[in-house]
């Protein structure tokens, strides 16, 4: 008890060397808890965004690949490259995987109906057998994807679970069949639940190799497979095999809308492109109609991995079912690189920092230690001569240290919490203006177009995710237990320092130089 009683004394009767002591550890400890903070907020906030864009599987075209498959193909010289492909059937097939977590299967068709008035409809393309006009730089052009005043959706409910759009009356479709009409839709046409519409589509198959325009005509019967389909000529020529589908849809539900009616203001105002009419339903009732080699249904799937590092397997097991290798499986790496790239480096700056401040902070306590144990030689050498054994007079250096090392974390512990947000704010702002910056020369570099396949870039991975420009600092328990951690290491250090000092000290050598 003696011990400890003359340690708190000591600490009040050598005021200056303590302050100076103490203002060193506060310094170190300050600049602990605010690296550590950040350092720890960042790692969880990179694992965050690791897990999410790794878990979520791309499958996309290969460039380099698909640029060798056109020239091989090429015949005339000409090299056309086409956008591959992958069969729906295949996408869907994909999804039965024990390396998903899970999937999410949707799809869509253009479709009319002759019956009922879309909004923003075209008399033009009232009936739906032709191609939705779109006004363009040249004149008119035609958009063979565009065929019709409506577009069905199967399993298309994220605006739904976003709060874009909410069940005005009614219910969602459970079972094949059923649909779901905006609001605005139903007012127009004066509709209700239970009534049924009727929509048609078309349904596309690739056209036999010998078929050419010069033996088929535009409207001529063709039957492939045992289904009769309708030619028509492109303008390139090419032959293109169309049957008509029929979707009766009974109205089970009906949608308020908050979404913007176009997707952007360049739209063209046409029905096709009105999001007010879209008719929901289930992706069963869109692929019911169709046969397996046909097209028309486009079916978007997008996978969920259990586990990031189910990466590999689950593109070897999508292989053998039958992946071409002109596609890629991956993750959306870009986006992640973009988001987390200021964190990673925001990261690093915070523990090179902590780093450099813990060496020299602790060279100049160990100085400091040294010095005070010189000018303290007297009073140790009377505590030595009067009994007390060095043990105990080191215990008592190591309590003065630990003393003001605790001082000094409380303060420092709250000081550094305050500190810690803003200075994250300053540092991640810093390292995203540098991101964006590098991003813009790169973009710069690969030109103003770069080279497109089926309006998808293929100069690189490209992607609209923004840098992480803020990010909420919290003190947790494990950054907390750290920081006594190195708090206790410190005050060990400079208590081991006094300590290999006293051991060389004899009391009666230090009263006689004393004397």
């Amino acid at each position: 008890m003696f011990i400890l009683q003359n340690a708190l004394k000591n600490l009040m009767r050598n005021k200056g060397r303590n302050l100076m002591i103490g203002a060193i550890i506060f310094v170190i400890i300050l600049t602990t808890v605010v690296s550590l903070i950040i350092n720890n907020t960042s790692a969880a906030v990179i694992a965050d965004y690791k897990e999410r864009f790794a878990s979520e599987v791309y499958i996309t075209p290969d460039m380099q690949k698909v640029m060798e498959d056109a020239q091989k193909n090429s015949t005339d010289g000409r090299v056309m490259i086409k956008k591959p492909e992958i069969p729906s059937e295949q996408l869907l097939q994909f999804a039965n995987s024990e390396y998903l977590k899970e999937s999410l299967a949707t799809g869509s068709i253009m479709a009319n109906n002759a019956d009922i008035q879309a909004i923003d409809q075209d008399d033009s393309n009232s009936s739906g057998t032709g191609s939705t006009s779109i006004a363009g730089e040249g004149g008119m052009m035609r958009s063979p994807g565009m065929n019709g005043n409506y577009k069905l959706m199967g399993d298309s409910w994220e605006e739904f679970n976003e709060g874009l759009r909410s069940l005005e009356s009614g219910r969602l479709p459970e079972s094949d069949g059923e649909g779901v009409i905006s609001d605005e839709l139903r007012d127009l046409n004066s509709l209700g639940l239970g009534d049924i519409i009727t929509f048609t589509a078309n349904m596309s198959v690739d056209a036999p190799a010998d078929m050419s325009s010069d033996n088929v005509q535009e409207g001529d019967k063709v039957t492939v497979d045992g289904i009769e389909y309708t030619a028509s000529i492109t303008g390139m020529g090419t032959v293109r095999l169309q049957r008509e589908v029929t979707y009766p849809l009974t109205v089970v539900g009906v949608y308020h809308d908050l979404t913007d009616e176009y997707a952007n203001d360049n739209m063209p105002k046409s029905a096709g492109f009105n999001r007010r009419n879209e008719i929901l339903t289930t992706l069963d009732t869109l692929i019911a109609q169709r046969k397996t080699s046909e097209t028309g249904v486009n079916v978007s799937v997008t996978y969920y991995l259990k586990s990031p590092e189910m990466l590999e397997p689950f593109e070897a097991e999508v292989r053998a079912k039958g992946l071409d290798d002109l596609f890629n499986v991956n993750t959306d790496t870009a986006s992640y690189e973009k988001v987390v790239k200021p964190v990673e480096g925001l990261k690093s700056i915070s523990i090179t920092f902590m780093v450099v401040v813990i060496i020299l902070g602790s060279i100049i306590l160990l100085l400091l230690a040294s010095i005070s144990i010189r000018e303290r030689k007297y009073e140790i050498g009377v505590l030595r001569a009067m009994g007390m054994k060095k043990a105990k007079v080191a215990l008592g250096l190591w309590f003065e240290i630990f003393t003001v090392t605790c001082l000094c974390l409380v303060i420092g512990l709250a000081a550094g919490t305050v500190a810690a947000q803003p200075v994250s704010d300053m540092l991640l702002q810093n390292q995203a203006e540098t991101a964006q910056s590098n991003a813009a020369q790169g973009a710069m570099m690969m030109g103003p177009g770069g080279m497109q396949l089926g309006g998808a870039q293929l100069g690189g991975a490209q992607t609209s995710a923004n840098p992480l420009s803020e990010m909420k600092i919290s003190l947790d328990f494990v950054t907390i237990s750290e920081i006594i951690a190195i708090s206790i290491l410190l005050a060990s250090f400079a208590g081991f320092v006094s300590i290999s000092k006293i051991t060389k000290y004899e009391p009666i050598k230090i009263l006689m130089e004393r004397n």
